[in-house]
Formats: structure tokens, sequence, C-alpha cells
């Protein structure tokens, strides 16, 4: 009877996101060139991006209209189609325009030849005006907005919101069904309910590969690699000249994704031209990879396994795919010394930014990465590259699973999305 219940609300669950998609559409019907309602009104002028305000619902139905949309910014000045594409997941909130501004600097330092034929993808996990300014200030490459539309923002009182009705972490499993409330029967492999703000980086992950894909119409026809970063990421000088050469050498090897970000066996001081192919590794692979079309298809026919492994992080998340499901698992180029940077977080780093939070220092956090950059710069851009390490094709599970994805909504969540 409970799992009948649980899947009437599922339902409901889905029959309210169709009549908010018809609503949309009904929206998008007016016309495009119509004016909308007073608070969904454009932030930006020249090319009708709106940050989303007003109730849940009206966010919502900006979030998709704006997706619909797909206005690009800068189109005129950088006309044609894009040979390189880079997606950022940006989480939005205080100090998230300034780390935009960083990330912007980092891949503008790859020259005006190069990042006039870039697509910048800015996945936005929550409105946030700040971070529209920031983006509103990129004008070296075409810059195309989006919006995740199932953010917490957007769904503040209901799932994937925390929903009231929902269960405790920490409340045992006999006295959540004694108590009635709504995920009873599906605490995580360590006993606990689901905290909606944990889960929504791997939601957010997923539908951005998915929807990037498929649905960006820009990147219809692409047969690059994309590189998919976050924000926070600050990239070296050479980024684009080793991701080329890695391309080149990822159709050798036959390998599947590219890692700017690290390898698996870290050196204290890396040669600048030296590669290792492995196998993918959370802890290693998971900052700035690169994919081309054929990964993404082999990953959406292991939507199921995905979409149901007991871990909030998509990173371990892919790495179980990669171990169970694929035919061959996940093999990555990484190079030994990394190309992308984290902004500093602590004081003894030089700055306190990080990737989240406010940047109570931001010009110590500049400075720090700007000493890093003078300090690799003898080391930059090899003209060529060298595989230095071959591991055997080996398939690594995760060590452990780290729980908070238990709900049996999240997982059906996940797999409609490769539907929408």
């Amino acid at each position: 009877m409970r799992l009948t219940l649980h899947k009437k609300k599922i339902a409901a669950l889905l029959l309210l996101l169709g009549m908010a998609f018809c609503t949309w559409l009904l929206l998008t019907s007016r016309g495009l060139d119509e004016p909308l309602p007073a608070d969904l009104q454009p932030s930006d002028k020249t090319t009708g991006f709106q940050v989303p305000g007003g109730s849940p619902l009206q966010m919502r139905l900006a979030a998709y209209r704006n997706n619909l949309r797909q206005l690009i910014r800068n189109a005129e000045q950088f006309p044609g189609r894009p040979e390189l594409v880079v997606v950022v997941q940006v989480r939005g909130g205080p100090g998230s325009g300034l780390r935009l501004q960083l990330l912007a600097e980092s891949l503008q330092s790859a020259g005006p030849g190069a990042t006039g034929r870039l697509l910048l993808v800015l996945s936005m996990e929550r409105p946030c005006p700040e971070a529209a300014a920031g983006m509103a200030a990129i004008d070296f490459c075409r810059v195309l907005p989006l919006y995740f539309p199932f953010s917490l923002s957007f769904y503040p009182d209901e799932f994937p919101g925390s929903d009231p009705a929902d269960c405790p972490r920490d409340l045992p499993k006999e006295s959540a069904l004694l108590r009635g409330c709504t995920n009873g029967e599906y605490p995580d492999s360590h006993g606990h309910y689901r905290e909606a703000a944990f889960t929504q980086d791997k939601h957010h992950w997923w539908w951005k590969l998915h929807f990037t894909w498929e649905r960006v119409r820009e990147v219809s026809g692409h047969s690059g690699h994309i590189l998919f970063l976050e924000e926070g990421d600050y990239l070296l000088p050479d980024w684009l000249q080793i991701l080329r050469l890695m391309e080149k050498q990822c159709q050798e090897e036959g390998c599947h994704l590219l890692s700017l970000g690290g390898t698996s066996t870290p050196e204290p001081s890396p040669d600048p031209q030296h590669m290792e192919l492995s196998g993918f590794v959370a802890s290693r692979h998971g900052a700035a990879i690169a994919m081309p079309r054929e990964t993404y298809y082999q990953l959406m026919g292991c939507l199921a396994e995905f979409c149901t492994y007991d871990d909030y992080n998509w990173d371990w998340s892919l790495q179980h795919v990669s171990a169970t499901c694929l035919a061959h698992p996940l093999k990555v180029l990484s190079a030994r010394l990394p190309r992308v940077l984290t902004l500093p977080a602590r004081a003894e780093e030089g700055g306190m930014c990080g990737r989240t939070g406010p940047c109570s220092n931001m010009d110590a956090a500049f400075q720090a990465l700007r000493a890093k950059v003078w300090e690799l710069s003898a080391k930059l851009f090899p003209k060529t590259i060298t595989v230095t390490n071959r591991q055997q094709e080996v398939r690594n599970p995760p060590p452990m699973k780290n729980g908070g994805w238990g709900d049996i909504r999240d997982h059906t969540l996940c797999q409609s999305y490769a539907r929408l």
C-alpha cells in the first residue's frame, strides 16, 4: 500500500511538471517577441536574457522559456558555428560573479583567434544577479546562458527541494514508517534520508550533460570534444593547446575522456608534456573533463545505473558506471601537470574564495592565482605531448557508496532528463 501511494506521489509530481511544461508552451506560443509579464522582464535587453523572478512557478516558467529560446550573447560579433564548446556549471550566490570573472579571464588567455570560435555555455543553478552581471561582462566569445530547471530555488517547498512532509535525515526507518513521512520507505545505504541540497550537483551535472548534447542547437552537429568546467576553476594559459594535442592523442589511444585536472599518480614536479592513460578515478578525474559525443551516447546507455546508484556525487557515480555497466571501462588521458587550478579557499593558500560562498578576499585569491601561473610559465606550451604511463584496462569500482541518493524520486527525476 505504501509503495502504491508513493508511486501515486511520483505520478503527481510528473503531472505537475507536465502542467508547468504546458503552461510554458502557452507562454511561448504568445510569440517570442511579445512582452513578458512584469516579473519576467529581461535583465539584458540586448538578448532577452532574464534573471527569473516572482513566485517559484513564475521562475520555473522563465527558466524554461530561456532554455527554449537559447538567445546567444555576442552572436553578431562572432558569427558562424562554434569550433570549441565549453560548459560551466554555475552554482550562483555571493561571490559567483567574481569567480565567473576570473574563469572568463583564464579562458580568454587562449587568444582572440580561438575564443572567437568559442561557445561558452553557462548552466546556472539559481537566479543570481551577480552571476548575470559577470556573464554580461564577457565580450570575447559567444555566450549561451541556461538555467537548470529543477533547481532548489524553483522548488523551495516541494521535491526536488525540501518538502516539509519528507523524513528528517537521521530519523530511523521504523519511526519514519510510523510517522508516515513521504519517503519513509527509501533511506540511503547508511540509513539516512535525502537532503535536497546534497542531491543538486548530481542532478544538475546529468541534466547539463544531456541538455548540452541533445538540446543546445548550437551544438547540433558538433564533432569535437566538449570541455566541462565548474565555477571556481581557473585554466592555465596553454589550456587550449594542450586540449588540442590531447584530442589528437586520444584518437590514437582509443580513450573516452580527457582530463585537464590531474592524474591518478601525481608528481611533485611533473613534466608539462607528460600524459597518463588510465581508468577513470573520481578523486583525480572529476575536474575539467572533456568528452566526445560517442562517450556521451555510451553513458546514456547506462542511464539507470547512474541514476539509481546510491551516491550523491556525480563523479563517484560515473566511476561506478565505468566499472559495472560499460562494455569497456572509461579510459582517461590525463595531463600530469594539471591545466586547471581551483580558487584558493584558505588564508594560508593566499585567499578566501574557493568554489562556493562569498569571496572575502578576492584580490588575494587573484594574486595567488597569478603567482602560480607565473611560477609555471616556463613549463607551459609544450610543442608535443608524450604518454609516459599506460595502465591496463581495469574495472575499478568505488570503494564505497557515499549515500545521499536512496530516494526513488531522485532516481525517477534523474532518468526523466533523457526524455525531456
